[in-house]
């Protein structure tokens, strides 16, 4: 389970609209203030992250909570988001190389980056339609765990799975 806090700004029904603070990833770091990273993380303003969530403590706006999501959720989002469009440019340069092979086209790289580019595109667009049909799924969803500061493993785990 991959923990974060955030703040709740609103409520809807079994849903609430919590804010997080945007962190740099080395900001636990004992050499942060001599790290390039955290030096670079330094020059740019935080941002806060907006996200729907699963609300079952029925949170207030102003409270401070701890939301979860599944690792595995994560991993296979970000598996996707990545490797998805990557694959979809690779074949369709490589579609593109044989379709010009095939009709003796003489322009040189030209069908291969146009067919990378599309490839591209369509990758994004598949990685779209496939995220809109993940992100109702609960498995998929974060969710409210408890008030900051407390601890009910129990609870997490009951709407969790």
């Amino acid at each position: 389970m991959i923990e974060e806090p955030a703040t709740v700004i609103s409520i809807d029904d079994e849903h609430a609209v919590v804010e997080t603070e945007q962190r740099p990833a080395c900001g636990a770091c004992a050499n942060a203030g001599g790290c390039s990273t955290s030096v670079l993380s330094g020059l740019f303003k935080r941002r806060h992250n907006r996200l729907r969530v699963f609300n079952p403590i029925h949170a207030r706006p102003g409270q401070r909570v701890i939301i979860g999501l599944q690792e595995n959720a994560l991993l296979k989002v970000s598996f996707l988001a990545y490797l998805l469009p990557l694959v979809c440019m690779i074949l369709m340069a490589i579609l593109m190389q044989a379709a010009a092979t095939l009709f003796i086209w003489q322009i040189g790289e030209l069908p291969q980056v146009v067919g990378g580019l599309l490839g591209l595109i369509g990758g994004f667009i598949l990685l779209r339609q496939l995220a809109g049909q993940k992100q109702n799924e609960p498995g998929y969803q974060a969710v409210i765990l408890r008030l900051a500061g407390t601890v009910n493993v129990e609870f997490s785990k009951e709407y969790i799975g």
